[in-house]
């Protein structure tokens, strides 16, 4: 189990350090976008896959991190699973506002 969650969490780091460096190149060539310009680029189906895909890359990141630090520094059975319920709902209500606001840009 702990290498698998070491290997997600080293991936998902390359992919996120990918697609930054591919939105700031981007953005580096193509300055000050206004609306239309936006809205259009994101809706390109590769830009709305990557972009789904930094979603999903960031909420697995952050979950093993968050999860490895409170495994190592919340000691209490009962806080710990409070803590860990939590930080569930947190990502999981921020990946489905994320994932909506990508289809209706989409769209």
């Amino acid at each position: 189990m702990g290498l698998r969650v070491w290997l997600l969490q080293r991936v998902s780091a390359i992919y996120l350090g990918g697609y930054l460096v591919y939105v700031l190149v981007h953005f580096s060539l193509h300055p000050r976008p206004d609306y239309a310009e936006w809205h259009n680029w994101i809706g390109q189906p590769l830009v709305a896959i990557g972009s789904a895909g930094f979603v999903l890359a960031l909420l697995l990141h952050g979950w093993v991190g968050l999860r490895d630090v409170v495994l190592d520094y919340v000691h209490h059975l009962g806080l710990r699973l409070v803590l860990l319920t939590l930080i569930v709902f947190l990502l999981l209500g921020s990946g489905l506002w994320a994932i909506r606001i990508l289809m209706q840009a989409g769209s």
